[in-house]
């Protein structure tokens, strides 16, 4: 039997006011809910400042690729519950497949790997679901993941994917629509450049794919992997590569890149300037 004070609280705001005593236009409504149940996923991988955001946003306008967003991106001590507003495992899964899924089924997410935060989530899915004790990896996620593939992000220069971490932390534009630009004084790179913040986000974004790549390897994953440096200058060709990896069909392919870089010649001065102190610390040439 359909638990109506569970559906009706979950879904009550999208609609006019429920009146109880009506009870016909009450099923009507909720058998035209269009709870949409995926039958095939994919999970996007990144650190930070790798294209991961472009690259969503270019696959969601295809139209037939999901909607890539990070769902599993908690603040503080929030939980997944609280963060999609769900009572129960049940209401989390369909209030994450109402988000990420396209409507032709295909259901996709972004994220990154951060230990703390990941085993986070998946203690709190597993006093949802029920289980106890050690989990296989695949098998537990494929209840939210049905059919699931795996596409990995990475950026050969660390350091310029530091740089562009730490230029955002402090001038808070992680993205820039495509033809705007952004003006920034050198005063900004004067007072802000702090090596000691741009070595920990280098040696975190190692750390990160470190982590990810590990995740694959215990649980015999074969990605498909993309360079930043590579699909940023080959958008299109990327976009149809991902589509004939997930075995998707259709969609608009020819949609110009939604977001532009945000780096621009003040970050090229934190590239070389940090590039120089490092290797000063390190007593080495590498570079």
């Amino acid at each position: 039997m359909l638990n109506l004070r569970g559906v009706i609280s979950e879904y009550n705001e999208k609609s006019e006011p429920i009146w109880f005593g009506n009870e016909i236009v009450l099923c009507y409504r909720l058998l035209n809910l269009n709870i949409l149940e995926p039958h095939k996923s994919y999970r996007i991988w990144f650190s930070q400042r790798n294209g991961s955001s472009v690259l969503s946003k270019g696959l969601e306008l295809t139209g037939v690729a999901g909607k890539p967003h990070e769902l599993f991106n908690l603040v503080g001590e929030e939980t997944l519950r609280q963060k999609h507003g769900a009572a129960d495992y049940a209401s989390l899964k369909r209030r994450l497949w109402e988000q990420g899924t396209s409507a032709n089924g295909i259901f996709s997410v972004k994220h990154s790997m951060y230990t703390g935060r990941t085993q986070k989530i998946i203690e709190e899915l597993k006093e949802l679901r029920g289980i106890s004790g050690p989990i296989d990896e695949n098998e537990f996620w494929s209840d939210l993941f049905p059919n699931c593939k795996h596409i990995y992000l990475t950026r050969r220069n660390k350091i310029r994917q530091a740089v562009s971490w730490w230029k955002a932390i402090k001038d808070n534009v992680w993205h820039l629509k495509e033809g705007v630009s952004q003006a920034l004084d050198q005063e900004f790179f004067e007072t802000h450049y702090d090596f000691d913040a741009i070595h920990h986000l280098f040696r975190e974004a190692s750390l990160r794919e470190c982590a990810i790549e590990d995740y694959y390897s215990r649980n015999n994953i074969t990605p498909l992997t993309l360079v930043y440096e590579d699909f940023i200058d080959r958008f299109e060709e990327t976009i149809k590569e991902i589509l004939n990896f997930l075995e998707i069909e259709g969609g608009n392919i020819t949609a110009p890149k939604y977001y532009a870089k945000t780096a621009n010649a003040g970050s090229e001065i934190w590239v070389q300037r940090f590039r120089q102190d490092l290797q000063e610390k390190m007593g080495v040439e590498a570079w």
